[in-house]
């Protein structure tokens, strides 16, 4: 996130920065699944293929299975925690500032919420929100008090 040029004076606004900026990454990673494969490319940790079981091939092959929808339900995960840390980071950083990125992070939120509904959609397209659902993320961030 820009908090540097945004300006704060709490340096926790850094961390929770860092938090949001991972939960942003995460969200992305995982939406892009399908289209990353597709160029010989896979973002999601190592680690957490290996520990679900999930290979490479199957990545590349668009399988879904129970363990594909396990490493999934592990990552929304991890990124929901992050979410909620990060999001402090609107109370440090002046108010227009804020609401810009909350917007963005509302909007990769949501695609969170549509792959955690369907967690196989990753392998088979990029899942993203319509006009109107973005529209209704940017209006909640304008309404909503920091």
């Amino acid at each position: 996130m820009c908090v540097r040029i945004f300006g704060f004076e709490d340096p926790a606004a850094l961390e929770r920065a860092d938090q949001l900026g991972l939960a942003l990454q995460l969200t992305n990673i995982l939406r892009d699944v399908n289209e990353d494969a597709q160029m010989d490319r896979i973002y999601l940790p190592q680690e957490d293929l290996e520990r679900f079981g999930v290979t490479e091939q199957q990545l590349f092959d668009g399988v879904a299975d129970e363990r594909w929808r396990k490493l999934v339900a592990f990552e929304a995960a991890r990124a929901r925690r992050l979410f909620a840390d990060g999001y402090g980071v609107l109370r440090l950083i002046p108010r227009r500032a804020a609401v810009c990125v909350h917007t963005m992070a509302g909007i990769y939120e949501r695609i969170l919420e549509k792959i955690e509904r369907d967690p196989d959609f990753p392998l088979r397209g990029r899942t993203s929100l319509s006009p109107s659902e973005k529209l209704l993320v940017m209006v909640g961030s304008w309404l909503r008090p920091v």
